[in-house]
């Protein structure tokens, strides 16, 4: 039922959506033609430029998948988030039919305020639309939930129904087979198990949410007998994620269900090649084009600071943990004899860096030379970064969870990078962070993310982070 209810939610936002901006951009059309406060070149397709906004808008369907179970309650944040993807379907398509057509008439400037006005449009739609279709569509078609189960477990669903009492659902409390006194301000206490007959009746209660294993195999086909028997919904709440305290992901195979603890888009071999023609698009003309002229900068100044090898190799475990040497112009004065000094992490200010060494650190130059570890197939051009052989057993010692990051190609750059997370790891908690947003990106992978991370990166190369030395 609410599954059901969250689809048609997200469907119907989205249609109203692609009306709302396709007839937005016949009017801002209409009104640019009339007062000519945007010079449009002819010949000029409208048609053309208007289908193209209608095929962006459906691309974007997919973006509200990600957000139809908080789309009814969707933050300011999460508002955001939705909107950017949009945005970034509906500019790849207009900027595809510019430059397959090569058309030159087409005003940038009309395109460009066009963007920027219905980002704005659709910040604001996807945040008040969906509360404004729950209140005219779910207002007077609620359903009444009793639940079953302990205290704790029912503390733990008050959040879950600030999400879902807009989609209609009514909690009228609660039973348990505890002997209590306590409640809950959304879920009452309304007595104990054996008196769910009674309670089923008296709340007129049209959906019943029982945790799973909380009740004997007899009982619970019992509550399921009486559920039909007065036409009550039945659910069962699986709060399996308490026994591993980790995050589960449910995958069906026909009549079969098994639950893992990670999702892996990249484990769709269409997504492997989509993600490997991203990573050979940018990284052929950088090395082709870029890394020479760059090599010979880096190799003069060298001579003068630090003679010695221009570039630097260490091994490093990649997809599977297999070995492979990264690639990477050298900023530190030559430690050829010290390994145990090149196995340190680089701190502030250190002494090992030669002066243009910190400018390429800084600047992630030092990076480029890890766009040929790409085009070879040992890296990706986004990803989780590689550490040492040595820190990969020291974390890992600290870090249950952290060889789950080798299950992808590590990459020259990565979610956690461009959230901060970047340089030394001087203690627990920023292991934790880099690790969990390394996680979430092999959880959450796609070509959209992989975009995103590429282009912050660039920005933050021409604007480095305080955490970059």
């Amino acid at each position: 039922m609410l599954k059901n209810r969250q689809e048609g939610l997200t469907t119907l936002h989205g249609i109203w959506v692609t009306v709302l901006v396709s007839g937005f951009f016949v009017l801002y059309w209409a009104f640019v033609e009339r007062t000519g406060v945007i010079a449009l070149a002819e010949p000029i397709s409208f048609q053309l430029y208007f289908f193209s906004v209608f095929v962006g808008l459906i691309i974007s369907f997919r973006a509200y998948s990600k957000w139809a179970q908080v789309l009814a309650t969707i933050s300011w944040r999460e508002t955001y988030d939705m909107t950017k993807h949009q945005m970034i379907r509906l500019a790849l398509v207009l900027f595809f039919v510019i430059f397959a057509l090569k058309d030159n008439a087409i005003s940038r400037l009309f395109l460009g305020s066009f963007l920027i006005l219905v980002g704005v449009l659709l910040f604001f739609v996807n945040y008040y639309f969906p509360r404004l279709l729950c209140r005219l569509i779910f207002k007077e078609n609620t359903i009444s939930t009793l639940f079953v189960g302990n205290l704790n477990a029912i503390l733990k669903l008050n959040t879950w129904l600030e999400r879902k009492t807009s989609l209609g659902i009514e909690p009228v409390g609660f039973i348990t087979s505890e002997k209590i006194k306590a409640s809950t301000k959304r879920i009452p206490y309304l007595g104990q198990l054996e008196d769910y007959k009674r309670i089923l009746k008296e709340h007129r209660v049209g959906q019943i949410i029982v945790l799973q294993g909380y009740v004997g195999k007899k009982e619970l086909g019992d509550i399921v007998e009486e559920s039909q028997q007065q036409g009550c919904r039945f659910h069962i709440y699986n709060n399996i994620e308490e026994d591993f305290n980790h995050p589960l992901v449910v995958n069906h195979e026909g009549e079969y269900t098994f639950y893992t603890l990670i999702d892996e888009p990249l484990e769709n071999p269409i997504n492997r090649m989509l993600k490997r023609t991203f990573d050979i698009a940018i990284s052929l003309p950088i090395v082709a084009f870029l890394l020479p002229p760059l090599f010979f900068l880096v190799w003069m100044v060298q001579k003068r600071q630090s003679p010695g090898a221009v570039f630097y190799t260490q091994a490093r475990t990649g997809i599977t943990k297999r070995t492979f040497n990264i690639i990477k112009f050298r900023t530190m004065y030559d430690f050829k004899q010290d390994e145990k000094a090149r196995a340190i992490q680089t701190q502030k200010e250190d002494t090992r860096i030669y002066p243009f060494g910190s400018f390429l650190r800084k600047t992630s130059l030092d990076e480029i030379p890890q766009f040929i570890n790409v085009l070879i197939g040992d890296m990706s051009v986004a990803g989780p970064r590689p550490h040492l052989i040595k820190h990969d057993e020291q974390f890992s010692n600290m870090l249950k969870s952290y060889y789950t990051r080798h299950y992808v190609k590590p990459g020259i750059t990565g979610l956690a990078q461009t959230k901060g997370y970047r340089g030394e790891i001087s203690e627990f908690q920023l292991l934790e962070k880099r690790i969990h947003y390394d996680l979430e990106y092999i959880n959450h992978w796609s070509f959209l993310l992989d975009v995103e991370i590429v282009f912050i990166t660039v920005w933050q190369v021409i604007f480095p982070p305080k955490s970059a030395y």
